[in-house]
């Protein structure tokens, strides 16, 4: 009797049941269904294969991302955060291109095996963050907002930003593999992007509207408005994909339009989707961890020294770089930079890699990058607590200074409910 589908129930379970106090700790629900699905995977205890990557497995990391890409987009763009806009401006618009860019000179220089745009597509799939493997950092309510909001809405967005990118890197390198011409890239690239485009729009401002309409009139039971926001995130990827775009930019858009169109919010609709994005992300931690075993016996020395320095050194360089000007004191830009989690986005452009192509570099971007994701779990899911509360103290040491524009009073934003601001488990140890 194969005893793997009855551990990873339980494993849920006995997880909800000490949810709460997990909290209170230095350990996260990331670490701990990662170190699960090590455990269970082949190197340790050997009672679960993940089988055939393009079955089920990848069904469900494909679903997470979708649902994620999502309800992340429509949390932030259903708020005013424009208003407040500088600090998430700043991470995007200059501290993005710069890790993408720097991550990218990395890998030339450190993995030789590598080719121009495979490195390229390294530092891009690193590029997003997940604030939710690090949530005390953007729940903790002694850190002033505008810090929390500003990491919130960096998470919720750059998954989405970075994806087009990822895309143009992924063609340009088979181009350049394949000897193929310009005017073939081109035939791969605009479709890819510009049918998800379409799609995610007409999904999200489809369903927006249609939602609203069926609020207004009383139709709909609120549960079952809970259930189609779900099923508008899978809708974008299953009408893009087949037609020749990007499933995930597709999903993104759609959020991003549906945040911005929808206005009813009866009770908020958006509480199943979450919850469910939570629970799946979880199960895909925990295949991740499976297939980690095997990946870390065969990653070198330059592929972990490069996770390193992709976490410790590029991020950081990136956001200093962003900050400057911003008036922020050096123990904020530390805070922004360092908690700048690897997670979800992550392992499922990995898969994209390997399995949706023939790249010579594929095994190698696979297990740096999901080398680079293990080491983010433990870091930043150890650090978080503690450097959450220590950040907050040096907040509270400088409260006589009024002109401190980390403590400015900000509009609160809605955001995604895995890393809404709780008043548990957060104060002071």
């Amino acid at each position: 009797m194969d005893a793997a589908p009855a551990l990873i129930a339980l494993a849920f379970v006995a997880f909800a049941l000490v949810s709460r106090r997990i909290e209170r700790t230095f350990l996260t629900g990331a670490m701990l269904f990662v170190a699960l699905g090590l455990v269970m995977g082949p190197e340790i205890l050997d009672t679960v294969n993940i089988g055939d990557p393009g079955g089920l497995q990848e069904l469900l990391l494909e679903a997470t991302l979708v649902i994620v890409l999502f309800t992340d987009a429509s949390a932030v763009n259903s708020s005013h955060w424009r208003e407040e806009a500088a600090l998430p401006g700043r991470l995007l618009g200059i501290g993005l291109p710069l890790m993408i860019l720097g991550g990218w000179t990395l890998a030339l220089a450190l993995l030789g095996g590598l080719e121009f745009w495979e490195a390229a597509i390294l530092a891009t799939m690193l590029a997003p963050t997940d604030a939710a493997l690090g949530k005390s950092v953007v729940s903790n309510p002694r850190v002033p907002e505008r810090i929390r909001q500003a990491l919130n809405v960096e998470s919720g967005l750059n998954d989405g930003i970075a994806l087009p990118v990822f895309v143009v890197f992924l063609e340009a390198a088979q181009t350049a593999e394949k000897a193929l011409e310009f005017g073939d890239f081109l035939g791969e690239l605009i479709p890819e992007v510009g049918v998800a485009v379409i799609v995610g729009v007409a999904v999200g401002a489809g369903g927006a509207r249609s939602i609203d309409w069926a609020t207004g009139r009383r139709w709909a039971v609120k549960y079952w408005l809970e259930i189609a926001v779900v099923a508008l995130a899978l809708l974008a990827f299953a009408v893009a994909d087949p037609l020749g775009g990007s499933g995930f930019i597709a999903a993104w858009v759609a959020g991003a339009t549906y945040g911005r169109v929808e206005r009813s919010r009866p009770g908020d609709v958006h509480e199943f989707a979450e919850a469910t994005g939570d629970a799946l992300t979880m199960g895909s931690l925990l295949l991740f961890g499976i297939a980690l075993g095997p990946i870390l016996t065969r990653v070198g020395w330059d592929g972990v020294l490069y996770a390193v320095l992709s976490l410790a050194v590029v991020r950081l360089a990136a956001v200093a770089v962003s900050l400057l000007g911003s008036g922020l004191a050096l123990p904020s830009i530390l805070y922004l930079g360092w908690f700048g989690p690897r997670g979800l986005a992550t392992l499922i452009l990995t898969i994209a890699v390997v399995e949706g192509t023939d790249l010579a570099g594929a095994s190698t971007i696979a297990e740096v990058a999901l080398v680079t994701v293990a080491l983010s779990v433990v870091a930043h899911g150890a650090t978080s607590g503690w450097g959450s509360n220590a950040y907050a103290d040096w907040v509270e040491s400088q409260a006589g200074d009024t002109s401190l524009p980390e403590s400015r009073t900000v509009q609160p934003v809605r955001v995604p409910r895995r890393s809404r601001p709780g008043t548990h488990g957060q104060g002071k140890h």
